[in-house]
Order: C-alpha cells, then structure tokens, then sequence
C-alpha cells in the first residue's frame, strides 16, 4: 500500500505509507508537515491511496 500527499500542482509533499499492511482498517495522522519536517501553508492538498491494484486520489484541506 502507498498512501502519499501531494500539493495542487501535483508534486509530492510526503509518503505517509509505503509498504505492505495488514489486512483490515488503518488510521493515519498527518500533521501537516512536508518530508523535510517543514509546516506547510493551509490549502487545497491531494491524497494518493494506492493499494490491491487500485488508485484513489480525494481533496483534503489544510486549515491551521
């Protein structure tokens, strides 16, 4: 499974999971921050679920 952040234009912000899950449900946290530790500004952001051969990108917004 791979579940990453990316901003409005598309790059990458951070890989939040990268590797293999156990079956069943799994709770995530970000705290808004980018891969080098930096708090990013509130916004529009996307989230990547990649997982069993399937994609899924959702809107998230960032509200400090």
């Amino acid at each position: 499974a791979e579940l990453s952040i990316m901003d409005s234009r598309g790059h990458l912000v951070r890989h939040l999971v990268n590797g293999t899950q156990s079956a069943g449900d799994h709770e995530i946290h970000w705290d808004g921050k980018d891969t080098h530790g930096r708090q990013l500004a509130s916004g529009v952001y996307y989230y990547r679920l990649r997982a069993a051969g399937l994609q899924y990108t959702r809107a998230a917004t960032l509200i400090k």
